[in-house]
Formats: structure tokens, C-alpha cells, sequence
């Protein structure tokens, strides 16, 4: 299980690379278990949104989130009504308004079961003006892209789950993947910026080089 959901998660990173390359938003999220009855967050971003000038936000919502639509992601017991909730050490992310000295930082988080509705869903949330910050520049600066929140791991099922959210002047595809976060080295890929043809070369290579590791591991 666990070589396969990396596997998935690498693969969704790479499709999410070229994605994010002819000019859209991949935001991957990454839940693993943080002990303690805990779990920690891990994200990446790259594309528009994570490139100046930035993606225009074309919507009044006060609340800018960045959820992904997750059916079965969370045990039928365990109860979330969706209310924002603030992560308890936030990690600096923020964005940018417009090329200014303005900022809004991702505080809070928002969990959402509704067992067999199929509208099960998870997202970090940053405060926008009343207006929503509509046809302003957002421009997201990475903090350390890594917080631990209060649920506890078992309350998620293992898996990776993919849906695409609007808001913005070029849309933002939204992965998730309950399980192992991938090898520092493919995530640091990640973060360079510009995604040259060379870099989703090496990309590829990461990632099948995980793949052999994988097929080692089940050998020994």
C-alpha cells in the first residue's frame, strides 16, 4: 500500500508539473501521521499562482481556500461540519496582494465528512477583505509548507484523491494524498522555479527512480 500510494502521488505531481506549466495552479497537499493523536500537513505549489504576477482572483468569496473535493477521505465516525478551524502553528505561507506590502497568511484549515454523500472535502484557508479581493493579483510565498493539526491519522483513509477548484483567472488543480510524503529530493524539484523541459526530464527520472527503489524493497 504504501509503495503504491507514493507511487500515485508522483505520478499526480508529474501531471500536475505539466499542468502547471502551460500557465494553471497544482497545489498538492500530503497528510501523514504527526503522533499524538495529530496529523501534519504537507503542500507544494507551483504554477500561476506561485509565479508573478500571480492569478486574479474573479470572485467576491471573503474566504480564499484552496479545498479539494475528497469522497471517502475520512472514517464515517469521525464528525467535521466544515467550520474553519486555525492551525495551531501556522507556517507562514501567505499571499501577496497585487506586487504590494499587503499580505494574507494561510491560518486556518476546514475539514468537511459527510459519510456516503460523496461530498467529503479539505483545504487551508487564508482571510480576504469583505469583496474578496476580486480582480486583484494573489501571488503565493511558501513558508515552511508544513503544520501539524489537530485530527488524529486514523481518522483518514489512505489514498490520493484529485479535483479541480475555480476562483482565480486560470483554474487550480488540487491533489491530495493520505499516506507517505514523497522523498525530499522530488518535492525541492518542485519548488525551482519555471518548469523547463529539462526539468520534467529529471522529474520523470525521480520519480521512476522511486519506482525502482519500490521494486527492490518488495524483492528483499
Amino acid at each position: 500500500m504504501t509503495l503504491n500510494l507514493s507511487n500515485h502521488a508522483c505520478g499526480l505531481i508529474l501531471l500536475g508539473a505539466v499542468a502547471s506549466a502551460r500557465g494553471q495552479t497544482t497545489w498538492n497537499y500530503f497528510i501523514s501521521d504527526a503522533g499524538g493523536g495529530n496529523s501534519r500537513v504537507t503542500w507544494n505549489v507551483i504554477g500561476s499562482l506561485a509565479t508573478p504576477p500571480g492569478a486574479v482572483r474573479v470572485i467576491t468569496d471573503s474566504i480564499l481556500a484552496v479545498s479539494v473535493s475528497a469522497p471517502g477521505i475520512y472514517a464515517d465516525s469521525y464528525a467535521a461540519s466544515g467550520t474553519p478551524q486555525p492551525v495551531p502553528a501556522p507556517d507562514g505561507s501567505y499571499f501577496q496582494y497585487d506586487n504590494t506590502s499587503v499580505y494574507t497568511a494561510i491560518l486556518s484549515y476546514n475539514a468537511y465528512n459527510a459519510p456516503s454523500s460523496g461530498n467529503d472535502g479539505f483545504g487551508l484557508l487564508a482571510q480576504l477583505p469583505p469583496k474578496g479581493g476580486v480582480g486583484i493579483a494573489f501571488l503565493y510565498h511558501p513558508g515552511t509548507q508544513s503544520a501539524v493539526i489537530p485530527i488524529d491519522f486514523s481518522n483518514f483513509n489512505p489514498g490520493t484523491y484529485q479535483s479541480e477548484q475555480s476562483g482565480f483567472d486560470t483554474p487550480i488543480t488540487v491533489n491530495l494524498t493520505v499516506g507517505p510524503v514523497p522523498e525530499p529530493s522530488i518535492l525541492a524539484l518542485l519548488s525551482a522555479a519555471g518548469l523547463s523541459g529539462s526539468l520534467l526530464l529529471v522529474m520523470r527520472a525521480a520519480c521512476a527512480g522511486s519506482s525502482a527503489r519500490g521494486g527492490e524493497a518488495r524483492k528483499s
